[in-house]
């Protein structure tokens, strides 16, 4: 029996790094509210989403659960494990996803199992069943069971492609329980314990390289320990890790971000042979931003990327590394070597004319954030701190006295002005 199906979580406890949404699980189970809603579980493939499901669905089955886990002891959790429940049916919605398939389902929703339990599906990779047959599971996961709150169909999908699934079956699931990522010493500890069980030698540093190295995807990781235990004598050590995983790719790849020339088409050649393009355009963008992310000092790359070659790669190309990560991201989907081998060819051509961006982070940060500086901002400012306020306000009181001043001397001249020349008409007449 392989690792990964060997260690796979078999209660709610086993499960790593999923926290909030096994206390959720466990509760509803707790509470007696299991069958009113439907259920998704949302997250990358391996991440343990569909295994999740099917704990849940042990438990929801169970005679008697234990605090929201099920007991693993009755009839139910027995024949679950055995793979041979009659309650408990599993669709893979990648092979059986039309209409048809559903509508099996819906006949026999009303009808009991042979155990006299209701019945409980899972579906599988759920965003690859058909509008058909989604718009056909919508009335019976809304309506309820004559006289009970509980739905009349409840449904587990596990899809790793949430956002294609129908607003309007989530409308009728408990809010999705997203699989998150498990952190690297979480899963180095896990894989710890299984070398431990299995009786494999380890190095720590090697098991959290497989840990990085499968971005959390523990049935990966498992299978990870297993190859290499089996190819090194039982020893899971870092330089055999390091060999079986290919990091020595991630090294190539990196080249690529310092290589001039003809040298860009050998390392293209080395990649390729043992690469998929798609995953060489992947991979090399990873590293660009790796390097850009040295550069800022913003992160440090995982340690399966050669940070030395990175750090370089940041002191010869500078900003110029955004336009080769701008163009790797757009690059097509069905994209094929000799595209790969053009796009750095066109890009290493380019970098005299780039000459002039930023070379540093403190250069960047000055052209990209800071404000314009000019001597009209500035020379009033100053001006203004060199006068108290007192000073200021005696300046505005003479001011306004100076002006009262000369409104009433204009006054009375005006006034003057009037009378002199009423008598001077006077004596004239």
């Amino acid at each position: 029996m392989s690792l990964d199906t060997k260690y796979r979580p078999r209660t709610y406890g086993d499960v790593l790094g999923q926290r909030t949404s096994v206390q959720v699980l466990k509760s509803l189970v707790r509470e007696g509210a299991g069958w009113k809603q439907s259920y998704l579980f949302a997250g990358p493939f391996g991440s343990g989403k569909t295994t999740l499901g099917r704990i849940h669905a042990r438990a929801l089955l169970c005679e008697t659960p234990r605090e929201g886990e099920p007991c693993d002891e009755c009839l139910s959790c027995k024949s679950m494990l055995n793979g041979g429940s009659d309650s408990f049916v599993e669709v893979d919605a990648a092979t059986n996803s039309g209409k048809a398939d559903v509508k099996k389902i819906l006949e026999e929703i009303d009808y009991s199992s042979f155990s006299g339990r209701r019945k409980l599906y899972l579906f599988d990779e759920a965003h690859q069943l058909s509008r058909d047959a989604l718009d056909a599971l919508l009335k019976p996961m809304e309506e309820n069971r004559k006289g009970s709150d509980e739905k009349r169909l409840v449904c587990i999908f596990a899809t790793t492609e949430p956002e294609k699934m129908r607003a309007t079956v989530l409308s009728r699931c408990a809010p999705a329980f997203i699989i998150h990522h498990v952190p690297s010493e979480e899963i180095a500890d896990r894989l710890a314990w299984v070398c431990d069980q299995e009786g494999f030698r380890h190095d720590r540093e090697a098991l959290l390289l497989i840990a990085d190295f499968t971005e959390g995807h523990i049935r990966d990781a498992l299978k990870a320990i297993e190859g290499v235990a089996s190819s090194n004598q039982r020893y899971v050590s870092t330089p055999a890790v390091r060999s079986y995983l290919h990091v020595d790719r991630n090294d190539l790849i990196c080249q690529l971000l310092i290589a001039e020339g003809s040298h860009i088409l050998h390392l293209c050649e080395d990649i390729l042979s043992s690469t998929p393009v798609g995953i060489a355009y992947e991979r090399l963008l990873a590293a660009t931003m790796h390097s850009i992310s040295l550069g800022l000092k913003a992160s440090v790359p995982p340690p399966y990327w050669n940070r030395e070659i990175l750090e370089k790669a940041w002191e010869k190309r500078g900003a110029s590394l955004l336009d080769l990560a701008e163009v790797i991201s757009s690059s097509p989907r069905r994209a094929t070597d000799a595209m790969l081998k053009c796009e750095m060819l066109k890009w290493s051509k380019a970098l005299p004319r780039l000459a002039t961006a930023p070379q540093t982070p403190t250069e960047i940060q000055e052209v990209r954030v800071s404000p314009p500086k000019t001597q009209t901002l500035e020379k009033p400012h100053k001006e203004f701190n060199e006068i108290s306020l007192m000073e200021f306000a005696r300046k505005v009181k003479m001011l306004r006295n100076k002006s009262a001043s000369k409104e009433a001397t204009n006054a009375t001249e005006n006034k003057l002005g009037g009378f002199n020349d009423h008598s001077q008409g006077g004596g004239g007449g």
